[in-house]
């Protein structure tokens, strides 16, 4: 348990360490753990266009036309989620462009480097260092939870985005030369007459040429016109 005296020279000690006084100071100090802008409470970090950050703003809501302020509050949210994401890539080029560069330009990492040969080795080292170290899946980790995010935002305003109604026009059939021509100069077509086929006798029935035989053993195989005359 501290005594008094150490509770006192504590409390002097830390008036000589207050941090930064002026505006800009601390507005500096507020960028201390920045990382990637994943997570900060703005979306427009120091470095990117305010204009190309409000021109994408406006994209959602030309897209979604929010009708309330809740709505408006739920584009504004998406688009900065969107505008998050759209670091991801660059960030993980910076974090392997960096790692290589460490891996060939430090002492320390000359034996990692023994064996390597090409520019593709090397890349694939400095990925698997910052896969080691936390740096990549972090960052992964950060997207994904961004995403999820984002895919519930859009479903919700999919689902209140108002749709254009659209009339649909009744379709007028064009006219044909049969509608146009007179009744009397129109093609009757026939129709087709039935085919009237004659029941064959069984093979163990008596033969129709009242021969009094099995058919089988009389006309089966007789030709038609013998058949017939018969």
């Amino acid at each position: 348990m501290a005594t008094p005296a150490q509770i006192l020279a504590n409390r002097e000690n830390a008036t000589f360490s207050t941090g930064p006084r002026s505006e800009t100071g601390k507005l500096a100090s507020s960028q201390n753990a920045q990382s990637h802008g994943l997570t900060t409470s703005q979306a427009l970090l120091p470095g990117e266009d305010p204009a190309d950050y409000q021109e994408h703003h406006q994209d959602y809501a030309d897209r979604y036309l929010p009708q309330s302020t809740v709505d408006q509050d739920l584009v504004n949210e998406l688009a900065d989620l969107r505008w998050r994401l759209r670091r991801v890539p660059g960030f993980e080029v910076a974090l392997l462009n960096a790692e290589c560069t460490r891996l060939t330009t430090e002492p320390e990492f000359e034996p990692l480097l023994k064996n390597v040969t090409s520019a593709t080795q090397i890349l694939a080292l400095a990925f698997t260092r910052l896969l080691s170290t936390r740096v990549l899946p972090n960052l992964f980790h950060q997207e994904a939870r961004l995403a999820r995010r984002a895919e519930r935002l859009q479903a919700q305003l999919e689902a209140t985005r108002p749709r254009n109604q659209t009339i649909r026009q009744p379709v007028i059939a064009p006219e044909s030369d049969e509608l146009t021509q007179p009744s009397v100069n129109r093609k009757i077509e026939a129709k087709p007459q039935p085919v009237h086929v004659t029941p064959q006798p069984g093979r163990n029935e008596l033969c129709p040429c009242n021969s009094g035989l099995k058919y089988k053993r009389c006309c089966l195989n007789k030709p038609t016109a013998a058949r017939a005359a018969a």
